[in-house]
C-alpha cells in the first residue's frame, strides 16, 4: 500500500503490516500503534540520508514492523560495499537510540508528558534492538553480511545470512506459539517471527536475481542502441575489488585497466567480467585474480 513520498522516495506500507496496524488499532491500541509506526518511519530515514550521502540512489522505502527495506535504483553497486552496507545499515538503530535518549531527557525535564515519552522510548529501543539481530533483512544481518563479506563470496555472505534470519523468524513464530496464554505478547512475536521469515527469504531470492537484473539492464540499453557513457578506471593488480566497488559512477558502463609491475597494462576487464568476479570471489579479492579467473 502506498501511502505518499519523501524527499522523492516512494513511501510503501506492507500490506500485512498494514493489516496488524488495523487489528491492533481495533483492539484500542492506537497510541502505540502509531507510535510504532511513527518510530519505524524515522528508522528508515535514516537509512536513506545516510545511503544518499554515500552517493546511494534510494527508489523506495517498504514499512515492515521491525523497520523497513530501502530499494536502491538500479542496485548502485557502492552498495556491495562493506564500509558503505555498514554505515548505512547502522543509520537506523543509531537512530532510534538517539530518539529514546532525547525522550528520556524531555521526560525528566518534565518537558513531555512521562506516559507518552515512556512509550516512544519503549518503541524505539525495541526496533533497534531487534533489528540488530544478525540476520537478514535486518540491519544487524546486513552488518553480519559486511562483516562475512571480507572473507566470503558476496552471495555466500547473502545467503548465510538470509538463513539466519530465517531461523530467527521460525524461533520466533515458535515462541508465539510457546507462550500462546500471554495473547498479546504471543501474537506480536509469531506477527514479527512471520514476517522476517518471509522477508529473508525474499532477501535470499533477491541476492541471486538483483545483479543479473542490472546487468540485463545494461544489455537492454546497449541492445536499443543507446550509447552509454563509460566509466574507464586505472588501477593496479594487487588493488582489492572493494576499493574498485567505490570509484564506480551510478549508470555508467564500467571499463577497469588493470596495470602491473612497471604500470604495464596486464588486461581489461569489462563490467560483467568484474561483477561475476566480486560474486564469485568476493570483495576481497584482487583485480590480478579476477584477470586470472577468466582465463
Amino acid at each position: 500500500m502506498r501511502v505518499g513520498r519523501i524527499l522523492g522516495v516512494r513511501i510503501v506500507l506492507n500490506n500485512f503490516f498494514f493489516l496488524a496496524l488495523l487489528a491492533y488499532a481495533w483492539l484500542g491500541l492506537l497510541p502505540e500503534v502509531l507510535t510504532l509506526f511513527g518510530a519505524a518511519l524515522l528508522h528508515e530515514l535514516a537509512h536513506m540520508v545516510v545511503a544518499r550521502a554515500y552517493g546511494l540512489t534510494v527508489r523506495e522505502m517498504e514499512l515492515l514492523p521491525f523497520g523497513g527495506v530501502a530499494r536502491i535504483e538500479d542496485l548502485d553497486l557502492a552498495g556491495l560495499d562493506p564500509e558503505t552496507e555498514t554505515a548505512v545499515a547502522l543509520a537506523g538503530p543509531a537512530e532510534n537510540v538517539i530518539l529514546a535518549g532525547a525522550a528520556w531527557l524531555l521526560a525528566g525535564y518534565g518537558v513531555w508528558d512521562l506516559s507518552l515519552a515512556g512509550l516512544f522510548l519503549r518503541a524505539n529501543l525495541s526496533l533497534a534492538l531487534f533489528n540488530l539481530l544478525p540476520g537478514l533483512p535486518l540491519d544487524g544481518g546486513r552488518v553480519l553480511r559486511a562483516l562475512l563479506s571480507r572473507h566470503l563470496p558476496w552471495r555466500q555472505a547473502t545467503d548465510l545470512t538470509a538463513r539466519l534470519g530465517q531461523a530467527l523468524g521460525a524461533l520466533l513464530v515458535c515462541l508465539g506459539a510457546a507462550f500462546y496464554r500471554e495473547r498479546m505478547a504471543a501474537l506480536t512475536t509469531a506477527l514479527l517471527g512471520g514476517f522476517l521469515l518471509a522477508a529473508a527469504g525474499e532477501e535470499r531470492r533477491w541476492a541471486g536475481l538483483a545483479l543479473l537484473r542490472y546487468l540485463a539492464r545494461q544489455r537492454s540499453r546497449l541492445a536499443t542502441g543507446e550509447v552509454l557513457a563509460g566509466q574507464p578506471l586505472v588501477a593496479t593488480a594487487d588493488t582489492r575489488l572493494k576499493e574498485v566497488v567505490r570509484a564506480f559512477a551510478a549508470g555508467r558502463y564500467q571499463l577497469i585497466w588493470v596495470v602491473g609491475e612497471g604500470h604495464r597494462l596486464r588486461g581489461l576487464l569489462g563490467e560483467e567480467e568484474f561483477v561475476a568476479a566480486f560474486l564469485h570471489l568476493g570483495p576481497a579479492a584482487t583485480l590480478g585474480e579476477a584477470l586470472e579467473r577468466r582465463k
